[in-house]
């Protein structure tokens, strides 16, 4: 045997290892898959951000002798003097069209600065909502005194309603009011002006809010 054969004949041939880094190939392959997701998780909040654009008011009112539904019965009573009631509101959106679940709440509250000594007298609640009679729907509240109602009511509508307005534009709700309570035999003579609040607060979570107010004059005669 030869010993002439040295180690460096024999020796396993060495590969130098592929670049550890990433090519240029795979860096763009892994932008183009990704730029995607990061498209879908900027667009995700759209919906619920038009409803924080939205904006709340009354917009329409009447102003006349005007024959008013009393809630908790079939009858009317015609005014004797010129009232003024609210007969709509607007939901103004902006950007992005709103698909939401809405509930409205309506609170017509005592006359400012009126009090009845003693007996009661009638106030205001919502006799129909965008077309649709809701006047079972009013809760009637008046003060107590030694176990009789008193003064005047504070009358409550609560109501939910699907609401859907498009990108930049409105929706108009007609209201109409009618008379809420019972009057016990007395004669109210005096102005009355009844605050009127408007709530609308969207499933998604903002809510909204408008103040009008109802304007009965002395003479009226449907208290």
């Amino acid at each position: 045997m030869s010993l002439t054969d040295g180690p460096a004949d024999n020796a396993p041939e060495i590969t130098p290892a592929p670049d550890a880094g990433v090519n240029r190939r795979t860096l763009m392959k892994g932008v183009a898959w990704a730029a995607p997701v990061i498209a879908l998780s900027v667009a995700a909040p759209l919906a619920s951000a038009s409803v924080q654009n939205a904006g709340l008011a009354w917009t329409d009112d009447e102003t006349g002798l005007l024959s008013l539904r009393v809630l908790d019965g079939a009858s009317a009573v015609q005014a004797g003097a010129l009232i003024t009631v609210p007969t709509q509101f607007t939901i103004t959106n902006g950007a992005g069209a709103i698909d939401d679940t809405a509930t409205i709440t309506i609170v017509v509250g005592r006359p400012t600065g009126l009090n009845l000594p003693v007996g009661r007298a009638r106030g205001f609640g919502v006799a129909t909502l965008g077309g649709t009679d809701v006047a079972a729907q009013n809760a009637v509240s008046y003060n107590t005194l030694l176990g009789a109602r008193v003064g005047f009511p504070v009358t409550t509508l609560v109501t939910t309603r699907a609401v859907s307005v498009p990108s930049n534009g409105t929706l108009s709700i007609p209201v109409e009011f009618g008379l809420s309570g019972s009057n016990s035999g007395i004669a109210v003579s005096a102005l009355a002006t009844f605050p009127v609040t408007l709530t609308v607060a969207f499933a998604s979570g903002p809510t909204y809010q408008a103040q009008t107010s109802i304007s009965v004059p002395l003479g009226a005669g449907i208290l």
